[in-house]
């Protein structure tokens, strides 16, 4: 008789190339309104997943950490902070002062060398034993190139983005953290296999192996369903132990688990997979039901006897009040989910399907907790959950009002948000029969226009959302400023004005009452529709009539941008990181209102933010956040102001100082003191050109001398739109055309700088973006891509004016403007328009842009 092929306890994931991360390449605009939406999330770096452990925390500092490349070596270095959407990690490598990205696909393996310890657990809690364990097991990661890794670990933990290891430290229960990229390895073994755990307990015969293989063999030859029954719990302590179980277990996907059940094949797995690519939001084992591939049963078969969910029998589970208290009624109703425990900081919460990680994350959002899900079967939490909070004389219908959610008062409010033009539409209908003449700030249907309205600015990239309200009968409308240009979005009835403006109000935490002053304010939309991590600044503004407006701007960035992604040319790249590097000196970013000078502020301070360095940015508001900063928000409501905060931070020891805007002569003073006094200041200003910011300050009343001893460079920039890469068309460039881009790239030059001779302007940029040896026109003629517009997203034009001593001479003898300039284009600065012009000739923006963007 042919012996069974023994059991293994090792899972094996082998990984497809299609699922490696694409390493992100290209230029990146500063610009805010075409930051991707998925750089709005903070990483917090995995810790084992058991009790013992504390959980996972945004990064505040630099951690040492080694990195192996792909070549084997180790290099030792600080982590400054990591960004997994972008897949790339800030490291610093003494003994250099700055930092620099790297790519997940140019490195092995990161390793924090960071001890992280356990945490205690109350020697009363009846659980201690349970949540106390720190079990070691051994790995193997099978690399892709070079040598395989393998050690112990105290559990894991794997994304999208890779592996996340955690070797022992010590004998107390200390960890390091080790991360793998998805790319570095093609499979993962974790746990002993089932032949060590059979000689280990003494099973040495072939009879009691072949025994233990039939045992096999039954169990796979059982109905699913039976599978299930065998299982449930109907207490505490079973489902403690089962959880702990559970978590030293390997994990696996759920696609693994029923083909390993032989619910589905590998073909049919591959089919839904790619179907779920293109339809993210639908989770793969709901995919699987509505194919009628895989029945509910079999998927939570799945779930319980292959990926380890306990099965809770949740009619007869003593379900904790404490724990029921922790959600809503009404929110456990939508979500379906039945809390069960509470233990040390984690609740235990029953679902149908512990897969979903959007229920899990709405769940974390609700209760501020760290959900443990264990599995209910299918068709037995509705009961359950209206029986365990009626039994616990609980209020069904006490809503979180905070958050905008189901109460009698204030009605429905959908968590996915419906189609704003559809709503806004449905609202213009009914105010033209005559429907809805009183409408109040609770309003279900306005609630969910506002949502709507504010996903669809955030989906679209848009930077900034105006609602505009007219005298009379006239309808509101609702612009959004995409690129630069506003663009009409929604029109709503005017009967919608007060309670429009009152909801937006509420959110933003302002005073309803109060309509003839202007306020400003800011929403956390977070609060309001779960998973939409986007916040707003508000301004609301008196308008005749008694009216109002609101505008809202998107604050969408939540990493900095690499220096090398602000798209400056090689030249003023060159220079600036020249300047960060010096110890002290004032450095000025300068432009309009939304020209991305605070994205590039904080390029800045991540080139320079090192662990030697301290530096503090005082700002309004913080728009990104920085490990190894320490940021405050300025709020002049009680006297907290940029003076105010600059003269503080002299008496915290500073080596860089970072103030959001220069408003006023106050903070123009303290910021030159403080550069003139051993420290690096940025700031940014409102000025038209580099040379502007001279004049801008004197004007201010400061001491021209202490200007010119005090700056070290200014920075101007505009944003322009870029052409649409998906429509781009190019042609040679004719002779008027070359000669038109001429005429404006030597306009206002000194006629007796050799290097802008016309022949030897032409020949460089032959040099540099001929093809063919023809320079080349480019245009966007309009497509679906970008709205038939001929652009899509913007860039960056830059003026880098570095004050040399020349320069200072000038600035103490009260040079014109003019006089500035035209020292600094001998020196080599290049105006905003020239700048621009060598972008027209990459072929990133039009003439035309260029022309409105530097007049």
């Amino acid at each position: 008789m042919p012996v069974p092929a023994p059991l293994s306890l090792i899972e094996t994931r082998c990984i497809p190339p299609d699922d490696l991360p694409e390493p992100t390449s290209g230029p990146i605009s500063a610009a805010p309104a075409v930051r991707e939406k998925s750089r709005r999330s903070v990483f917090r770096w995995p810790t084992p997943p058991f009790g013992a452990y504390p959980e996972a925390t945004e990064q505040q500092h630099p951690i040492c950490c080694e990195i192996e490349g792909l070549n084997g070596r180790q290099m030792a270095g600080r982590l400054i902070f990591f960004v997994p959407e972008e897949t790339v990690a800030h490291v610093q490598v003494p003994p250099a002062r700055t930092t620099m990205p790297v790519q997940f696909s140019h490195f092995r393996s990161l390793h924090l060398l960071e001890v992280l310890r356990p945490i205690g657990v109350a020697p009363d809690d009846p659980h201690a034993d349970m949540l106390d364990r720190r079990p070691r097991v051994h790995f193997i990661v099978r690399a892709t190139t070079g040598r395989d890794l393998e050690g112990e670990t105290v559990g894991h933990v794997e994304t999208k983005l890779g592996l996340f290891l955690f070797p022992p430290a010590d004998e107390h229960g200390g960890v390091t953290r080790l991360f793998i990229p998805r790319h570095a390895y093609r499979s993962v073994e974790i746990g002993p296999r089932v032949g060590e755990v059979l000689v280990t307990r003494q099973v040495t015969t072939q009879d009691q192996v072949d025994t233990a293989a039939s045992q096999q063999t039954q169990l796979r030859g059982r109905k699913l369903g039976d599978l299930l029954v065998a299982q449930k719990i109907v207490n505490a302590d079973r489902l403690m132990a089962a959880l702990e179980q559970q978590a030293r277990a390997p994990a696996m996907r759920i696609g693994e688990a029923l083909v390993s059940l032989g619910v589905i094949d590998e073909q049919q797995l591959q089919q839904a997979l790619a179907q779920q690519a293109r339809e993210r939001s639908m989770p793969l084992g709901e995919l699987l039901v509505q194919r009628q591939w895989v029945s509910r049963q079999e998927l939570q078969t799945a779930l319980a006897y292959k990926m380890g969910y306990p099965l809770v029998d949740v009619t007869q589970f003593p379900v904790e009040a404490q724990a029921l208290g922790k959600l809503p009624y009404l929110i456990a109703v939508r979500l379906n989910a039945l809390p069960l425990l509470l233990r040390g900081g984690r609740l235990v919460v029953a679902l149908e399907d512990p897969s979903r990680s959007e229920v899990l994350e709405e769940l974390e959002f609700h209760t501020q907790l760290k959900i443990v899900p264990a599995l209910a079967q299918f068709g037995a939490l509705p009961e359950a959950i209206q029986t365990a909070y009626e039994a616990h004389s609980l209020d069904l219908w006490a809503a979180s009002s905070e958050l905008g959610y189901i109460s009698p008062v204030i009605g429905s409010v959908d968590p996915q948000p419906e189609n704003a033009r559809q709503l806004a539409a449905t609202l213009m209908r009914e105010a033209e029969a005559g429907r809805h003449l009183q409408v109040g700030p609770a309003d279900p249907t306005l609630l969910r226009l506002v949502h709507a309205m504010i996903v669809d600015a955030h989906e679209q990239g848009v930077t900034d959302i105006h609602v505009e309200c007219y005298p009379g009968q006239e309808t509101i409308k609702v612009r959004f400023r995409k690129d630069g240009l506003l663009q009409d979005h929604l029109e709503l009835p005017y009967t919608h004005r007060q309670a429009l403006v009152s909801r937006l109000k509420i959110m933003s935490n302002l005073d309803v009452a109060e309509r003839r002053r202007p306020q400003d304010g800011r929403i956390d939309f977070a609060r309001f529709v779960p998973n939409r991590p986007v916040e707003l600044r508000v301004a609301t503004i008196p308008t005749h009539d008694g009216l109002e407006d609101v505008v809202m701007r998107i604050l969408t960035a939540a990493q900095p941008l690499p220096l090398e992604k602000l798209r400056l040319s090689a030249a003023n790249l060159d220079r600036l990181k020249e300047v960060l590097e010096r110890p002290q000196g004032l450095v000025l970013c300068v432009g309009p209102t939304g020209a991305g000078k605070t994205t590039t502020l904080h390029s800045a301070l991540s080139f320079i933010n090192v662990p030697e360095r301290k530096i503090w940015t005082a700002e309004d508001p913080i728009e990104i956040a920085q490990p190894g900063l320490r940021q405050v928000q300025i709020d002049p409501r009680i006297g907290w102001t940029y003076a105010r905060a600059l003269r503080a931070f002299l008496r915290a020891d500073p080596d860089v100082i970072m103030a959001g805007e220069v408003r006023d002569r106050d903070t123009a003073l303290v910021g030159i003191e403080a550069s003139l006094s051993g420290h690096l200041v940025l700031s940014s200003l409102y000025a038209g050109h580099a040379v502007e910011a001279v004049s801008r300050l004197v004007d201010m009343g400061l001491d021209p001398f202490n200007v010119a001893d005090a700056l070290q460079a200014v920075l101007a920039q505009r944003l322009v739109r870029r052409l649409c890469e998906k429509c781009r068309q190019t042609h040679p460039a004719t002779d008027e055309e070359v000669e038109e881009l001429l005429d404006d790239y030597l306009h206002g030059c000194p006629a007796d700088a050799p290097e802008f001779d016309r022949d030897q302007v032409l020949d460089d940029w032959l040099q540099r973006f001929s093809h063919d040896g023809r320079l080349m026109h480019h245009y966007s003629p309009g497509c679906p891509h970008c709205h038939g517009t001929g652009f899509h997203g913007r860039t960056g034009m830059h003026e880098l004016m570095v004050v040399s001593r020349e320069l200072r001479r000038l600035v103490r003898t009260g040079a014109t403007s003019e006089e500035l300039q035209q020292q600094a284009l001998r020196e080599g600065m290049r105006t905003l328009r020239q700048d621009g012009i060598e972008k027209v000739l990459q072929g990133i923006t039009s003439l035309d842009e260029v022309r409105a963007a530097s007049a």
